[in-house]
């Protein structure tokens, strides 16, 4: 069984089935926006998502931002190895935007197009390298 966890209250937008807005700049609390410029600042240099969810919860966000950056960017893992984990975390839990966002940057970090298509299949990629068939 998969379990998730809600990290954000309700919003009549998402019972709508309707996305959550990105708030612009000029209309962020002083909290979301140095959020926001720290976002910028970074390694990521964009907001995007999911920040422009996770900013109507500032001091989330923040948390949340520097775990995924010391996670993503700051592992000893090898590029290829770290996307591959990615996508097959993304494939394992279905999540869509996760499988979307990563691809193109497993692709860049010299991953198998094939190996790819695999693990989105739910199948083990063949021929992958000694560190990547580890993980």
């Amino acid at each position: 069984m998969r379990a998730g966890v809600c990290l954000f209250a309700s919003s009549a937008p998402a019972q709508n089935g309707e996305r959550l807005l990105e708030i612009p700049l000029d209309k962020m609390t002083p909290d979301q926006r140095a959020v926001a410029d720290a976002i910028l600042a970074g390694p990521r240099k964009e907001i995007g998502q999911p920040f422009g969810a996770w900013l109507r919860n500032p001091e989330l966000t923040g948390r949340l931002g520097k775990l995924g950056e010391y996670l993503r960017l700051k592992t000893s893992l090898d590029g290829r190895v770290r996307e591959l984990t990615i996508l097959m975390s993304a494939q394992f839990w279905g999540s869509q935007y996760e499988w979307f966002a990563h691809a193109p940057m497993a692709i860049k970090a010299g991953l198998d197009s094939t190996a790819i298509a695999a693990i989105g299949g739910g199948r083990k990629p063949d021929n992958l390298k000694e560190a990547e068939a580890v993980a």
